[in-house]
Formats: structure tokens, C-alpha cells, sequence
């Protein structure tokens, strides 16, 4: 088994999904911050709104995680490593980016329209969850490349 096969998947599986997980984080804050500065009475609504935010996108990094200390001491063949730290790394990317502009765009949607938080809550858990389904078959592929 090559160490260094075992080494780049896993770089890539936690390096891409942390990367850009980390990225599209810290652009849902700044939208919340903006937003709060903007409109200070909705500061308490914006900061539950951006934290299930947060906590959402960073599934995505968790199952980097666990493909990075799956892939260490894996008996795979070396290509599969590689490619098992890829797809979740780009899955977990890709996730972090699509659920950041959903996010966002829900953070101004309770700007525009307070009253209807509840009903924007509910839909905002719903699509981020179905945009994760992306990072899952991520993880999925990645654990079958890895055995």
C-alpha cells in the first residue's frame, strides 16, 4: 500500500470539503451581518437563522472526516483512495457552496418579509436538506471506492 496514495485522498477528502465548507460559512455570516447591520431588530432571528445555517453546511466537512480516517490504513488500491478523497471533497465543496446561496437568500427573504420567519424557517431546512443529498452520495461513492 502506498502511504502516499493514502495521504493525498485523504488530504482531499478533508482539504476540498473544508475548504470549501469554511468559504461558504463564513459568506452566510457576512449575508447575516450585513443584514443585522441593515436591520438591528432582526439580529435574534438572523443569528438562529445563520448558526442552523452553519451547522448545516458543515455536514458536509463532518463526512470528509469520516472518509479521511477511512481511507488511513485502508487496504484499497491506491487509485480508489485518491478518488474516494475526490468525490467527497468535490461533493462536500460543491454542497457547502449550493446550500451557502439557498441560505443566503433565505436570510433576505426574512428581511424582506419578518412575518413569514416560520414558514421560510421550514422551507430553508427543507431544500438545504435535499442539497445535502448531494454530499451524501458523495460519501457513499467514497466509502465503496474505499471498501
Amino acid at each position: 500500500m502506498d502511504i502516499s496514495a493514502m495521504s493525498m485522498g485523504a488530504a482531499l477528502a478533508v482539504g476540498l470539503s473544508g475548504l470549501g465548507v469554511a468559504m461558504w460559512e463564513a459568506a452566510l455570516a457576512r449575508s447575516s451581518l450585513e443584514i443585522m447591520g441593515k436591520s438591528p431588530r432582526l439580529s435574534g432571528t438572523m443569528m438562529i437563522f445563520t448558526v442552523l445555517g452553519v451547522a448545516l453546511v458543515e455536514t458536509a466537512v463532518i463526512y470528509g472526516l469520516v472518509v479521511a480516517f477511512s481511507i488511513i490504513g485502508s487496504t484499497a488500491w491506491d487509485a480508489n483512495l485518491i478518488a474516494a478523497g475526490l468525490v467527497i471533497g468535490l461533493t462536500g465543496f460543491g454542497a457547502g457552496l449550493w446550500e451557502w446561496m439557498l441560505l443566503a437568500k433565505a436570510l433576505e427573504a426574512v428581511n424582506r418579509n419578518p412575518d413569514n420567519k416560520n414558514q421560510i424557517l421550514q422551507f430553508m431546512v427543507l431544500f438545504a436538506a435535499l442539497v445535502e443529498t448531494s454530499a451524501i452520495y458523495g460519501l457513499t461513492v467514497a466509502m465503496k471506492l474505499i471498501g
